[in-house]
């Protein structure tokens, strides 16, 4: 069994153990990111980009054990870049 590494930003930072505000999530097998939301207990809607193994990645991922996932909150500042990535659910884009 693997650990997911999961690292907040923003006001996310508090569902964070760590006193970097990181937390390990037991993942034995792979998952979409948004169920991994869930199990964190935060709603897509607060997340406003995610980034797997330092990639920005759409809600539709498959977040594998063994991964790093950064989660930035809604009023964290997003580079220009990457806007086609972010965790846009009230227009339903990816």
């Amino acid at each position: 069994m693997e650990y997911l590494n999961v690292f907040f930003f923003g006001s996310l930072i508090m569902k964070g153990e760590g006193a970097d505000g990181s937390r390990n999530l037991t993942l034995s097998q792979p998952m979409p990111l948004i169920e991994v939301l869930c199990l964190l207990g935060i709603q897509p809607e607060e997340v406003t980009l995610a980034m797997v193994n330092h990639k920005s990645v759409p809600r539709e991922w498959m977040v594998q054990p063994g991964d790093r996932l950064s989660l930035f909150s809604r009023e964290y500042p997003i580079f220009v870049d990457w806007l086609d990535h972010r965790l846009n659910v009230s227009k339903g884009q990816s």
